[in-house]
């Protein structure tokens, strides 16, 4: 499923587009509907932070969705986060998009905003997601994505690691 194009804005008002503006090759965009959402997010950040350090061909954002403008919520000055808002999220990656919820929720197949939600992107293109915060399972499987892609992508891999290699942890499409 393709990832629809969204405006964004990231913590300083600088307008991010999804998932045209997306760094890395492969994106891990974490989408939260609610600002006390946030501490399930954060059982993603650490994780995500160290996948970046490791992967250099992945990044990571999380996104919060509000609302769009239908006048109940203040406009922002300068187009960005609420200065509360940008203070508790310091982050260069966090971003913010004032759309549709359930347009959005309908266009990713999401199951409603009581939860989070994990999407991986290659190419505009929703590969894999997950609902809810990181377990183990999740987090394996992630990062066996990301070193298949990265095997896929080399021209060589370490002589060790490709004899080790037995393609078991292959995972279904």
């Amino acid at each position: 499923m393709e990832f629809p194009r969204l405006p964004t804005r990231d913590t300083s008002g600088q307008k991010v587009v999804l998932p045209d503006d997306l760094e890395g090759e492969q994106t891990l965009v974490l989408i939260s509907f609610d600002r006390r959402q946030q501490s399930l997010v954060g059982s993603w950040r650490g994780f995500a932070t160290e996948l970046c350090e490791t992967y250099g061909h992945f990044e990571y954002y999380e996104l919060l969705v509000l609302g769009g403008r239908s006048g109940m919520m203040p406009p922002m000055s300068g187009g960005g986060m609420s200065p509360g808002a940008a203070r508790s999220r310091t982050h260069d990656n966090a971003l913010i998009a004032r759309v549709d919820k359930t347009a959005l929720q309908r266009r990713l197949g999401l199951l409603g905003e009581g939860n989070i939600y994990a999407l991986l992107i290659e190419d505009g293109t929703v590969v894999r997601q997950a609902a809810g915060v990181l377990t183990p399972e999740t987090g394996d499987a992630l990062e066996d994505l990301l070193k298949q892609w990265r095997e896929a992508n080399s021209g060589w891999t370490d002589a060790p690691a490709a004899c080790g290699s037995t393609g078991d942890n292959a995972l279904d499409s």
